[in-house]
């Protein structure tokens, strides 16, 4: 049930893409910043020279030619190219089951000074955890580490980001999620539902690349605001978020190499490192959600278009108490001395699709959420690698080794989203108002600025242009 609840991989393209996001780190150096022949042979030295927890290898050491072997893979094919060929015998061999590995986890969160044989036998006397179940303290060490819960790692993050600030626009943003107001649900008179803000919040100048209030505190949502983010004001170099179960999912570990953006994790119980945002959520309670109570906002798309409106209209055109300036005149001053990296809506798309195993049947049909599609019936007896978007079931592309094989032809559609996605509840008619409605008078200057900065162009209508686009390039290089 976990993993339906994030949309996470099969366990064997779990393996598959944790030992990609592995290899990444090691790459990313130099990705960051054009580097000298000489420049890059030192660091392929630096690197090798060093030992490491390998995952599901027991090696401790890679040579210079292998990590250049990756990074040419991933110049070529992005992060894809850093995953290893799928194995005859994969899914056969018995690791520690994702439930355990979470416990070790969390008794490491509870106090990052706990080592690892202790934090195993505490497992061991834990009744959830099978008796027979074999428990190796190099093993577990590995995982942790790979997953950046090692000690060294939570007590370096603790002393990370604490009075100090990203020297320009994007390099980094923090993200969290505040607890909003309780709106009426729909589906239940009389009862109502508490909303939650994901959000972003750019370092160096305080803008907030996006945000948004959901009924849900799930990774499609986070997704989504992500995504948004992104596309309205580039791709910053790193995320810093704290360890909620949203933000250390492999969906969106994945989606940040990809997008050859660094995830950095906080470490447990302590805000203060990610002083930014909760300053931001401060103003966001202190100005913001009284507004809210005081204008009876009922709907989740009233609230949305509020929020939107005020931070536009008020919270970016007014002066930082800690910078002295105007967050989006300190983002747009950055910005034109320091070009962000703009993203691409296509290979944005791509980053963000959920993956799933399928084996194809004899008939060359496959099954997706009791959804039947049809493929090439020369795919027949293959295992091959679905990518989709979980909101539009409707569109599922083919995939085998990283090569795209085409779309499958729906057959029988019983479910339109993923089963894993919550709902979400219609709005409600808004109610007459008999007082001035600040929140109301702030949604229609800000409506009024994006019809004359935008026109009528849509999000949608951009991502349809760029593919066009990327389509008649691809035909014209064909030819």
């Amino acid at each position: 049930m976990a993993q339906e609840q994030r949309g996470p991989l099969p366990p064997e393209e779990q393996k598959r893409t944790e030992i990609a996001l592995f290899r990444y780190r090691l790459i990313a150096p130099l990705l960051d910043h054009p580097l000298s022949r000489g420049e890059i042979a030192s660091h392929l030295k630096a690197v090798a020279a060093q030992c490491y927890q390998i995952p599901y290898s027991k090696r401790t050491t890679i040579n210079a030619d292998t990590i250049w072997r990756w990074y040419a893979h991933y110049k070529k094919q992005s992060f894809e190219g850093l995953k290893p060929q799928p194995r005859d015998d994969a899914g056969k061999s018995r690791r520690i089951p994702e439930g355990v590995v979470q416990q070790a986890i969390a008794l490491r969160e509870e106090l990052p000074s706990r080592s690892t044989p202790m934090i195993i036998e505490m497992l061991r006397r834990d009744p959830a955890v099978p008796a027979d179940l074999s428990l190796k303290a190099r093993t577990l060490r590995a995982i942790l580490q790979q997953r950046g819960k090692s000690r060294q790692q939570l007590v370096a993050q603790s002393k990370a980001f604490r009075r100090f600030e990203r020297e320009a626009a994007n390099v980094l943003w923090q993200g969290d999620m505040l607890v909003g107001p309780y709106l009426p649900d729909v589906e239940r008179p009389g009862k109502y539902r508490r909303t939650a803000l994901f959000c972003f919040i750019d370092d160096h100048s305080r803008l907030i690349p996006y945000g948004e209030f959901f009924f849900e505190e799930s990774l499609p949502r986070l997704e989504r605001v992500l995504k948004v983010a992104l596309l309205r004001r580039g791709i910053p170099q790193s995320l810093y978020v704290d360890n909620g179960k949203v933000y250390v999912s492999l969906q969106l570990q994945a989606v940040c190499a990809t997008l050859g953006i660094r995830a950095i994790h906080s470490t447990p119980y302590t805000p203060n490192t990610r002083g930014k945002i909760e300053r931001f959520f401060g103003t966001v309670r202190s100005q913001f959600l009284g507004e809210v109570e005081a204008a009876k906002v009922a709907t989740l798309e009233e609230l949305n278009s509020s929020f939107q409106a005020w931070v536009e209209r008020i919270y970016h055109r007014t002066v930082h108490s800690e910078t002295g300036q105007i967050p989006l005149e300190r983002f747009q001053s950055s910005i034109a001395q320091h070009p962000v990296r703009q993203a691409d809506p296509v290979q944005l798309r791509q980053a963000f699709l959920w993956r799933e195993k399928r084996s194809v049947t004899r008939t060359a049909t496959i099954a997706l959420q009791g959804n039947r599609y049809g493929v090439d019936p020369l795919m027949a007896g293959r295992q091959v690698e679905l990518r989709f978007d979980p909101f539009d079931l409707a569109v599922v592309e083919v995939w085998q080794q990283g090569k795209f094989f085409g779309e499958a032809q729906v057959q029988k559609l019983e479910r339109a989203r993923h089963l894993s996605l919550d709902r979400i509840p219609p709005p409600v008619e808004e109610a007459p108002r008999e007082h001035v409605d600040f929140l109301a008078a702030l949604r229609a200057e800000h409506q009024a600025q994006l019809a004359q900065e935008l026109g009528t162009i849509s999000f949608a209508q951009a991502l349809r242009q760029a593919a066009d686009s990327k389509d008649d390039d691809q035909r014209e290089e064909s030819e």
